[in-house]
């Protein structure tokens, strides 16, 4: 038994380190197995490894987190901007209901018809109205809910917007009719003066017999200006017997108006005039007992009363 164990022992190899602290101190000797020395660098190359991977993992969860970060500020930024759209979008639908509105008393004060009533496609209500001020506070459910129902809303809103386009144009066209038809109506006196025969059945200063005068006379001095009393095109301006030198003006819609006697013309047949521009001036051409103006107007080929224009 001895025998075996000094032979194992003998198979052991050792590293010996000699340590020599200086010239007259003891030489210091110290051995290593190589087996021991194996063990510790087995375990400084295991931890050197470890260390590494320790490092490594750090580094990508350490770029994870920073990722996660930006993503997280990014979803923040989308959500405040989201929020922000939405309160974008209830002052869009604000003012389609003041739109509405406005086109309901527009409506009613010109006694036009009324929209027909559709769907209430508009709703406003809740807390918040919308309910999408809070939007980053919300969990994930919420928020897909929250944007769903703002599509829906926007939808909504696109589809009011072109019936309330429709009906605003609508209104306009019948102003834009309504202002023409006033400026296509006499609404002025032609010339400052005094009216000395009235429209209607009257004694002829020429004949003496009773004959139906078919406008008004005012009379004026001579070379006083007489003015368009409303928008048209000139249809005559010549003499002509009995009316002298005249002027017929096309008013649109039916309406003519005649100005007879005039010392002298201010336009030609075709041009295009406006309420209060100078058409001719006052004289007593033609039939004519003085200087006046012989005004008619005639609605669809029919004389009709000058008075009932003229404020």
């Amino acid at each position: 038994m001895g025998v075996r164990k000094l032979r194992k022992a003998r198979k052991k190899e050792y590293f010996t380190v000699m340590v020599v602290p200086g010239p007259n101190a003891k030489v210091r000797t110290l051995s290593i197995s190589k087996s021991l020395l194996k063990t510790i660098f087995s375990s400084l190359m295991v931890l050197l490894v470890v260390s590494l991977y320790l490092v490594y993992e750090y580094n990508d969860v350490k770029d994870k987190v920073w990722e996660l970060q930006s993503v997280r500020q990014e979803l923040m930024q989308q959500k405040a901007e989201v929020q922000n759209f939405a309160l974008t979008l209830l002052d869009y639908k604000r003012q389609m209901f003041r739109l509405r509105d406005l086109d309901s008393k527009l409506r009613r004060a010109v006694s036009l018809s009324p929209r027909r009533k559709a769907k209430q496609a508009l709703g406003i209500g809740g807390a918040d109205e919308l309910g999408l001020r809070n939007l980053a506070d919300m969990g994930e459910k919420k928020q897909k809910e929250a944007l769903q129902e703002m599509h829906k809303e926007l939808t909504q809103l696109k589809g009011a917007a072109l019936k309330q386009e429709a009906s605003l144009q609508m209104l306009i066209e019948y102003f834009e009719d309504k202002r023409s038809i006033y400026a296509s109506t006499p609404a002025l006196w032609p010339v400052r003066g005094w009216v000395t025969s009235h429209f209607g059945n009257r004694t002829s200063p020429f004949s003496g017999i009773l004959k139906f005068h078919e406008g008004i006379d005012i009379a004026a001095q001579t070379g006083s200006p007489i003015i368009a009393p409303a928008d048209g095109v000139v249809i005559k301006a010549r003499f002509s017997t009995g009316y002298g030198n005249m002027v017929q003006i096309s008013h649109g819609y039916g309406i003519r108006t005649v100005y007879a006697h005039n010392s002298r013309l201010n336009v030609k047949a075709g041009q295009r005039i406006k309420r209060g521009d100078v058409i001719a001036y006052v004289g007593d051409s033609g039939s004519s007992t003085g200087p006046h103006l012989h005004y008619e107007i005639r609605v669809n080929g029919l004389p009709v009363n000058p008075g009932r224009y003229m404020k």
